[in-house]
């Protein structure tokens, strides 16, 4: 892939526009190959920001297949994402609202599956968690859910919705979202808003601040946006894991707007990296290391990095 250069303006030339400099975006009609030779599909919020974080631990998932047993954490945050969206599908398709009791007997039956479709996998990697501490951590986190922040997300919609759209006509791959939940809700002032939802169980919630930048609240209004049913705002639904900065498990419920030039603004980024992907693909091929993360990222460390002992910017020379 070729890409056209723009010629240097002259000193007191006007500003090229964002609209203009977006237009200039190459975006590749298909993404490269994978490792199984099938060309990659879909670029998701979790696939760009590892794209953002570190080249070659994109490349190493999306290309080679390197993957990863999930962590207690993640299998933790999994099960209690599980059991709100059975929660919410029940209302949505059987007109039948589930009891606390109800929903945790439902969580511990979505643990044991989940760890069986884990073992014929790659397992859990319980290094972070206990495995008996985390279903207790699962089944605070569900209760705390239901008591804190459910009677505040709204009337639901739809459950675990598969949202996609290409960025152009003739593209042979598009942007993929699953949005947790959609709800209904009304204001104070009585206006009734669309609202998309994303469940979290993390260590570390995030704050108003962090939620006015996330690239995947951006990602799924833009998502609404484009099917020409804008959601009014999306709603981090977090539960706080006890830690050394929480000595209690709590609950957040923070919301987030994006205006139409944010979210062409995001859409011009998933564009730039699928650029990017497509040359960095066919200049180093899939084999090279690609490029890597700033060695004082949290990403690049023993921890949050399976192939941090093997991989040149870690350990691995």
């Amino acid at each position: 892939m070729s890409i056209a250069i723009p010629a240097i303006a002259e000193p007191d030339a006007q500003p090229v526009s964002a609209a203009r400099l977006a237009a200039r975006i190459p975006v590749p009609v298909r993404l490269p190959a994978r490792y199984d030779s099938e060309p990659i599909r879909h670029l998701s919020a979790s696939s760009y920001g590892l794209w953002v974080l570190c080249r070659e631990a994109w490349r190493r998932k999306y290309i080679c297949g390197e993957r990863e047993a999930p962590s207690g954490a993640m299998f933790l945050g999994s099960r209690v994402d599980d059991a709100v969206s059975l929660y919410y599908r029940r209302i949505l398709e059987q007109d039948e609202r589930l009891d606390l009791a109800q929903v945790t007997d439902a969580y511990h039956e979505l643990w044991q599956a989940g760890l069986d479709a884990e073992q014929e996998k790659l397992g859990v990697n319980w290094s972070d968690l206990h495995p008996r501490a985390a279903l207790e951590m699962g089944l605070d986190a569900v209760k705390l859910t239901f008591e804190q922040l459910v009677p505040r997300l709204g009337e639901p919609v739809a459950v675990q919705r598969r949202v996609q759209f290409a960025l152009k006509p003739g593209l042979e791959w598009t942007c993929l979202s699953y949005l947790d939940l959609e709800t209904r809700a009304r204001t104070v002032t009585g206006e009734e808003i669309g609202r998309v939802i994303d469940y979290k169980v993390k260590a570390q919630t995030i704050s108003e601040t962090q939620a006015k930048r996330d690239p995947q609240a951006s990602l799924y209004l833009a998502g609404r946006w484009l099917q020409g049913n804008p959601a009014a705002e999306l709603c981090f639904a977090q539960i706080g894991k006890p830690g050394p900065r929480r000595k209690q498990m709590s609950s957040a419920l923070v919301a987030t707007t994006r205006t139409v030039g944010q979210m062409r603004a995001t859409l011009a980024r998933i564009a730039l990296a699928a650029s990017e992907i497509a040359v960095t693909y066919e200049r180093l091929g899939p084999d090279r290391p690609w490029g890597l993360s700033d060695p004082t990222s949290w990403k690049c460390s023993e921890r949050f990095c399976h192939a941090w002992r093997n991989c040149v910017g870690g350990i691995g020379l």
